[in-house]
C-alpha cells in the first residue's frame, strides 16, 4: 500500500512540476504592449517610434507610429521583419504619423527597423 501511494504521489508531483514549467514558458513568452519595437538606431534624439499589432477579424494589423518631435521634417524608411519591404514616409514637424506595414497577419509580435533624417 505505502508503495502505491509513492507512486500516485511522485506522478503528481511530476505532472505539477510539468504544468509550472510551461505556465513560466508561456509567461516569458508574453510580449510587451508595443509589440516588440526595438531600441531606436538611427534616429534623430526627437523621433520617436512604437508599435502596435492591432486585432482585426483573421489576425493581426502591424502598425509602426512615427512621432516627430523635431522643428523639422523627416523623413523615414519603415520596414519590419514580418515585411522587409521599406516603405518611405515623410513626417512633418510636431505631429504624429500611422504606418500600417501588415494587415491580417497571423503573427501577433513583429520588430520595426526604421532610420529616420532630418531636412
Amino acid at each position: 500500500m505505502k508503495a502505491a501511494r509513492f507512486v500516485v504521489v511522485s506522478c503528481m508531483a511530476a505532472a505539477v512540476a510539468l504544468l509550472g514549467a510551461s505556465t513560466s514558458a508561456q509567461s516569458q513568452q508574453r510580449q510587451p504592449s508595443d509589440a516588440g519595437a526595438p531600441a531606436p538606431s538611427s534616429l534623430p534624439a526627437c523621433v520617436s517610434v512604437s508599435t502596435q499589432a492591432r486585432y482585426v477579424p483573421y489576425g493581426y494589423n502591424h502598425v509602426v507610429i512615427l512621432k516627430n518631435g523635431c522643428s523639422k521634417s523627416a523623413t523615414c524608411s519603415v520596414a519590419t521583419d514580418v515585411n522587409p519591404q521599406a516603405t518611405s514616409v515623410d513626417v512633418p514637424s510636431i505631429s504624429t504619423l500611422e504606418v500600417l506595414t501588415f494587415t491580417a497577419s497571423p503573427a501577433q509580435t513583429f520588430i520595426a527597423r526604421v532610420g529616420c533624417t532630418l531636412h
